[in-house]
């Protein structure tokens, strides 16, 4: 089917054209018109007892808490495990996750090869607006304070050996998250008009290979 060929089609479906209009205006209008999306990152870290015997993480690697990293992360999720990434850098909102809280333990590794040894939990929040953005973050860190008390009260650990949460940041910056509606438009626009112009197309080829009545 040539160019003219097409355009003829479209003048004889000008209705299916007309719907395909409505319908892609109707898309490009949902996409340019989403609430926004406000985002946040913070890391908990889990701090062992500072005596002289036993000396604090940060100072002594020896002293390693990632196996309670873990413990706590799923103790926080209920037991369900976070989605796995490939890369810290990778974010709640760009997997899809717009309106909630992620706790996970970070990949300090590849997708190939991926190294779960840190000492601290990957604390990311996504909400409609920056204040509960901020509320839910600052509940998430009461929640793995009190993961870790319990955790340790079941295991009946004496207080001077006790490991602590502490968040690296008492006031994370909170982003807004989304796309150029500009692009939106576009890409919206677009593809509805491919799609029509590919059902005319369609159309026109099976009424095409119709057998003629005469």
């Amino acid at each position: 089917m040539t160019t003219r060929d097409l355009l003829g089609a479209a003048l004889r479906r000008w209705y299916v054209m007309v719907a395909g209009a409505v319908l892609s205006l109707g898309f490009v209008y949902v996409t340019t018109h989403q609430p926004p999306v406000y985002w946040t990152q913070l890391n908990v870290l889990l701090l062992g007892p500072k005596n002289p015997e036993f000396p604090n993480y940060l100072e002594d690697p020896r002293y390693t808490l990632y196996p309670m990293v873990g413990v706590v992360v799923d103790d926080v999720n209920g037991g369900e495990a976070a989605m796995a990434t490939a890369s810290t850098d990778t974010n709640m909102v760009g997997q899809g996750l717009t309106d909630g809280v992620q706790v996970r333990v970070p990949n300090l590794g590849t997708q190939w090869r991926r190294d779960l040894t840190a000492n601290h939990l990957d604390v990311q929040v996504a909400a409609s607006t920056p204040d509960e953005v901020s509320r839910r973050a600052d509940a998430t860190v009461q929640r793995v304070a009190a993961a870790l008390r319990e955790r340790q009260d079941e295991l009946g650990i004496v207080p001077g050996m006790r490991v602590t949460s502490v968040a690296a940041t008492d006031d994370p910056t909170i982003y807004q998250v989304g796309g150029s509606r500009l692009r939106s438009a576009a890409a919206s626009g677009m593809s509805g008009a491919a799609m029509t112009v590919v059902l005319v197309y369609w159309l026109e080829r099976r009424r095409s290979r119709k057998p003629s009545t005469d």
